[in-house]
């Protein structure tokens, strides 16, 4: 079963000065979101600033950069070890409704992902890749440090909210506002009795890994060489309105069609195609209607068409491999192994957009030849194939908002946390 322990949270000092918004200049987006640009403009706002720590010019500097801060007393944190709420009031993107959402932050006991099992109740949904989890494992080696939580969900039927209620009707006690307007609050929970509870629901619940798949993976690597053997996570209840998921876009580099009429010639025995749509908001509401019903839109020779797999088709009569025939009724495997595969599109040719906005754009600019994009996966879906032991495809999940950087830090010790 999952374990939570309460953490000592570093924090920026200067943070606890309510006058004025000083965390604005010393956290971050999370690192793997932040561009070239954005990193230098970051580090410039501040010599404190995370991102000196994140993404450093070396991992040697970066673990100087911690200890150096602590020293100096940049970052602090209390007599005890506590668990936080962590709370963020955001403009929902395609509504422009203000909502909030809350979880809590703790240390998560570290035990193997995969292969995937639920038996020790910490389930993965995304594979890892070499690459990315090098470069976070360097980090953690020489900062022994999590900067940033990963972001955990389970299904908790609110069984945190009386929690959340009983502090966040008082100030935060951390409060900023990120770059995209968003403001994320802090709130400390030191009564025993109520870390107790919060234990409670982590131990009652699996948890699944929504973000953070990589930093797990290297925190895990690197426990075993003698480091820490919790990690700090977010834990977020998929019942909470808050939780949002969006699913990566496909740009394709080079379609190996020519017009509107080869690419329906190819797709029309297994699709039902919806052409002449005025527009992508007439795109978007077409898709929206009919969530479900394994649908996708493209944009190609500057149309917009929508496709929809035929009731009598069966994604998994089609679909090879060893995976269940609920894995093969997600929009992606029928999207990847029977449309872009019978349109004839090469693996090497897709790449992944979050953003439907740029995405057309490159089509328009000719970065691209075309865009297919996809509704967004379902908390529901992401629960049931975990829950079979299996993985979602590549780039099924964008979870959203994400936690900052540099709002909560866990430094281990040489006690066990």
């Amino acid at each position: 079963m999952p374990s939570l322990l309460p953490f000592r949270n570093f924090h920026f000092k200067k943070g606890l000065e309510k006058s004025e918004d000083k965390l604005k200049e010393l956290a971050a987006p999370p690192y793997d979101v932040i561009s070239e640009n954005e990193k230098a403009e970051l580090k410039n706002r501040d010599p404190n600033n995370i991102c000196h720590v994140i993404l450093p010019e070396s991992y040697e500097s970066a673990g100087k950069k911690l200890d150096e801060m602590i020293n100096n007393e940049v970052l602090i944190h209390g007599e005890d070890r506590c668990v936080c709420i962590y709370g963020i009031d955001y403009k929902k993107p395609d509504t422009g409704e203000i909502i909030s959402r809350y979880g809590f932050v703790g240390l998560l006991k570290l035990v193997d992902i995969f292969p995937p099992s639920i038996r020790d109740g910490v389930i993965p949904h995304e594979m890892t890749f070499k690459k990315f989890t090098e470069d976070r494992y360097q980090l953690i080696k020489h900062t022994d440090g999590n900067f940033s939580p990963i972001f955990m969900i389970y299904n908790g039927n609110g069984t945190a909210e009386d929690l959340f209620k009983k502090y966040t009707r008082e100030e935060p006690f951390l409060q900023t506002i990120d770059r995209d307007g968003f403001t994320h609050k802090i709130w400390e929970v030191w009564k025993k009795k109520d870390i107790e509870k919060f234990q409670d629901i982590v131990k009652n619940h699996d948890v699944i890994i929504a973000d953070g798949h990589h930093r797990y993976s290297t925190c895990l690597r690197h426990s075993k060489n003698g480091g820490c053997k919790y990690i700090m996570a977010l834990f977020i209840d998929f019942n909470d309105p808050g939780l949002i998921i969006y699913t990566s876009h496909r740009q394709i580099q080079k379609m190996p069609v020519k017009s509107i009429n080869e690419l329906t010639d190819k797709i029309k025995e297994k699709f039902e195609i919806t052409e002449n749509i005025e527009d992508v908001k007439a795109l978007k509401i077409l898709m929206d209607q009919n969530k479900g019903k394994h649908v996708f839109g493209c944009y190609f020779k500057e149309k917009y068409l929508v496709f929809k797999l035929k009731d009598a088709i069966k994604p998994e009569e089609h679909i090879g491999g060893e995976c269940s025939k609920e894995w093969k009724n997600l929009n992606l495997p029928i999207l990847h192994d029977i449309l872009l595969k019978d349109i004839g599109i090469r693996k090497e040719d897709i790449t992944f957009i979050k953003g439907v906005k740029n995405g057309l754009s490159n089509v328009n600019n000719g970065k691209i030849e075309a865009l297919f994009m996809v509704n967004p996966t379902t908390l529901e879906e992401v629960h049931e194939i975990t829950k079979l032991g299996e993985i979602m495809p590549q780039k099924s999940t964008y979870f959203y908002p994400k936690p900052l950087s540099g709002l909560v830090i866990h430094k281990h010790t040489d006690t066990i946390e």
